[in-house]
């Protein structure tokens, strides 16, 4: 969830590694090299000296979960560890649906933080925020439960039960919220109409994105006449990257560049084009994006906009243009690596760069009118398109 995109934790494709590279000169598995021997002792011996010395008890799990989480943060941001109950969350979360508040965690050194909500869940009607910060569960101090726990209670026993979190928000102000779990469909595609432009939302990119786009789009142009497009990515945070690719896809002319993938592993680097053509048949289409649309949502906005495809309407995107392997440790969860950074067509590296909009609409504060107002923007320029009789511009081939 690019579960993201944790943004980062979790909003990612899963991708599984199967195998290691192996030293030559190794036996039962373990490398015997000198520098690998003397990183393994020293590990270990700061790991005893702590369980040992530290003014408060600490588990030794703990202690080797903190070491490997702090080789990952050196990296980057992205690159995680994700404990048993995170990589159930995620696998939950990229089938479709789970039982909960609607909402992606990750942990950090002030509580729980609140990095992606889904539409009409519980915690969206309740009100809470992206950046939100989980202080307290059911009353009790979210610093002294476990992970496990953690994630248990705002999972629910089952479906309507009831839990109180109390949120910090900006730091300073404080917020308390009832809600309850309830089974989280993940309807990540939703369509609606206006005047003769359909509207297509997509708050995230599952393993049923692009179906469910395909159908969205066939529904609305067989029961209405569709002059135009709104493709609605505010909010969107990411997820499985080839649903994204795949979504890029529908609306281009074949040959078209849509993304390339840089790697110091040349197994990893890639350029993708379009293999198909645009379903849309060249009507005008307008792309909604904000600070929060993220990885995935990132990759169809620059895709569709420097092909010249599409018109990007609101503010710069997130920033999240890296791709992340989720590679699986068996009982132990699993470890989430950077293995390549993401460029547009253009050639613009999306990583701490994001998509900018051709047409600046700011979305805070974030309110109904607002909302409208960027969607009646998007309407008036289709239909200012339209009535310009403007040709889409063809795409170079690359």
């Amino acid at each position: 969830m690019d579960m993201n995109d944790v943004r980062s934790a979790i909003f990612l494709p899963l991708l599984m590694l199967s195998a290691c590279k192996r030293d030559a000169n190794t036996e039962n598995g373990n490398y015997l090299t000198i520098d690998s021997i003397t990183t393994n002792n020293l590990i270990r011996e700061v790991i005893e000296e702590i369980s040992n010395n530290y003014a408060d008890e600490v588990t030794r799990e703990k202690l080797e979960e903190g070491a490997i989480n702090g080789m990952l943060a050196f990296l980057d941001e992205h690159s995680v560890y994700i404990n048993s109950e995170e990589f159930e969350s995620f696998n939950k979360l990229a089938r479709g649906s789970y039982l909960g508040i609607g909402v992606e965690i990750k942990q950090s050194k002030d509580g729980i933080e609140i990095i992606s909500m889904i539409d009409d869940s519980p915690a969206f009607e309740a009100g809470l925020k992206v950046g939100d910060m989980i202080t307290h569960i059911d009353d009790a101090d979210i610093s002294e439960m476990s992970t496990k726990d953690v994630y248990s209670k705002l999972g629910g026993e089952f479906p309507n039960s009831k839990i109180r979190i109390s949120i910090t928000r900006n730091k300073n102000e404080k917020i308390e919220a009832e809600l309850k779990n309830t089974v989280i469909q993940l309807k990540t595609v939703k369509s609606s109409l206006v005047e003769d432009i359909g509207i297509i939302k997509i708050s995230y990119f599952n393993e049923n994105t692009l179906d469910s786009l395909k159908a969205a789009v066939k529904d609305l142009c067989k029961k209405n006449f569709i002059e135009g497009l709104i493709i609605d990515l505010r909010n969107n945070p990411g997820g499985i990257l080839e649903q994204a690719i795949g979504v890029a896809e529908l609306f281009l002319p074949a040959r078209s560049r849509i993304v390339e993938f840089k790697s110091r592993n040349i197994d990893e680097s890639r350029i993708v084009y379009s293999e198909s053509e645009d379903i849309f048949e060249g009507k005008p289409i307008a792309v909604l994006i904000d600070k929060n649309s993220a990885s995935g949502a990132e990759l169809v906005a620059a895709a569709l906009g420097e092909n010249k495809r599409a018109v990007i309407i609101g503010e710069k995107s997130y920033g999240k243009g890296s791709l992340q392997t989720i590679i699986p440790i068996p009982g132990k969860g699993a470890i989430k690596l950077t293995t390549s950074f993401l460029y547009s067509p253009n050639g613009n590296k999306l990583n701490n760069n994001g998509v900018p909009p051709d047409i600046l609409v700011e979305s805070e504060p974030i309110e109904t009118e607002q909302q409208v107002d960027i969607l009646k923007r998007a309407v008036d320029l289709i239909h200012g398109i339209m009535a310009l009789n403007v040709a889409p511009i063809k795409n170079t081939v690359r």
